[in-house]
C-alpha cells in the first residue's frame, strides 16, 4: 500500500512540476518566461497547446516511470493599448509504474485569470508586471481537495533586432484547502526565468529558447527543479502560428523531458 500511495504522489508532484510555469505564464508557446509586449486595444489572441512528460526516478528504493499530460488554452484580449486581459484553462493528467506497480493520476483542471501591464517602452527596453489569480481542482477529489493561488510576476524585454531578451520573475501564494497538501506542500512560490528568440526569417521563422527554475512544491526536497527549453515559432501569416518545443529537466525534480506543440490565433 505505502508503494502504491508513493507511486501516485510522485505522479501528482511530477505532473505539478511539469505544468506549473506554462499554467500561469500564458507566453508566447513553446515559451514559459512572458515578453513585456500586449496584444494592442481590442485585438483577441487563442492559444491551444498540448504537452507530454516523461520521468524516471527511484521511489522508496524502487526504479519508477512516470507520465504526464496535458491540454492548454488560453483567451486574451487587449483592453487598452498598454493592458491586457488574459484568461486559461489546463487539464493535466498522468500515469506510472515502479516495481510492477501502476498508479493512474485522475489530475486537476486549473483555471487563471492574468492581467498584464506594459508601464514602460523605449529604446527596446519595455517593462511589464502581472498580477494573476489561480483556481485548482483535483479531478474526483473530495470538495476540499482544491487549491486557490494570487501571485504576480515582473517582466522585462530588450530587443535588439534580430535578437530578444526576456526576463520573468514571479511569485505565487497557494492557499491549498486538502489538509494533506496543506501540510506537505509548499505555500510561496517564488520563479525566475530568462528566454531568447532570435528571428531566422523576419515575421516568419523564430528560434527560441528558455531556462528557469522556481521554488519546490515538496516541502520534504530542498532542491530546486531547473528547466531548459529549446523551440521554434513558425508563422503562417500575420494572425496564425505554429510552435514546438522541447524541455528537459537539469535537475531531479524537474521531469526529464517534455514535448510540446501549439497553435496560436490573433484577430
Amino acid at each position: 500500500m505505502q508503494s502504491i500511495t508513493a507511486v501516485v504522489k510522485y505522479v501528482t508532484v511530477a505532473a505539478f512540476l511539469s505544468a506549473v510555469a506554462t499554467a500561469t505564464a500564458f507566453a508566447a508557446h513553446p515559451l514559459i518566461s512572458d515578453d513585456a509586449g500586449t496584444l494592442g486595444k481590442g485585438t483577441s489572441q487563442i492559444e491551444l497547446n498540448g504537452q507530454w512528460s516523461g520521468d524516471k526516478e527511484t521511489i522508496e528504493g524502487t526504479g519508477g516511470e512516470t507520465r504526464a499530460s496535458q491540454i492548454a488554452t488560453t483567451y486574451g484580449f487587449g483592453i487598452a493599448e498598454k493592458v491586457d486581459l488574459t484568461f486559461g484553462v489546463v487539464r493535466q493528467w498522468g500515469e506510472s509504474e515502479s516495481g510492477g506497480i501502476t498508479g493512474n493520476d485522475p489530475g486537476s483542471a486549473d483555471f487563471s485569470l492574468s492581467a498584464k501591464w506594459q508601464f514602460y517602452e523605449n529604446a527596446g527596453l519595455s517593462l511589464a508586471v502581472k498580477p494573476q489569480l489561480a483556481y485548482s481542482y483535483t479531478i474526483g477529489g473530495t470538495k476540499d481537495d482544491y487549491t486557490v493561488s494570487y501571485g504576480s510576476a515582473l517582466i522585462a524585454t530588450k530587443e535588439f533586432d534580430p535578437f530578444a531578451v526576456h526576463l520573468n520573475v514571479g511569485y505565487q501564494y497557494n492557499d491549498y484547502y486538502a489538509k494533506d497538501e496543506w501540510g506537505s506542500s509548499r505555500h510561496n512560490i517564488w520563479s525566475v526565468s530568462l528566454a531568447g528568440t532570435y528571428d531566422v526569417v523576419k515575421e516568419r521563422l523564430k528560434l527560441v529558447s528558455d531556462f528557469g527554475t522556481a521554488t519546490n512544491q515538496d516541502k520534504y526536497t530542498s532542491e530546486l527543479p531547473v528547466f531548459a527549453l529549446a523551440g521554434a515559432i513558425y508563422s503562417l501569416n500575420r494572425n496564425i502560428d505554429l510552435s514546438a518545443g522541447a524541455k528537459f529537466g537539469l535537475t531531479k525534480p524537474e521531469p526529464d523531458f517534455a514535448a510540446t506543440g501549439g497553435l496560436t490565433l490573433r484577430f
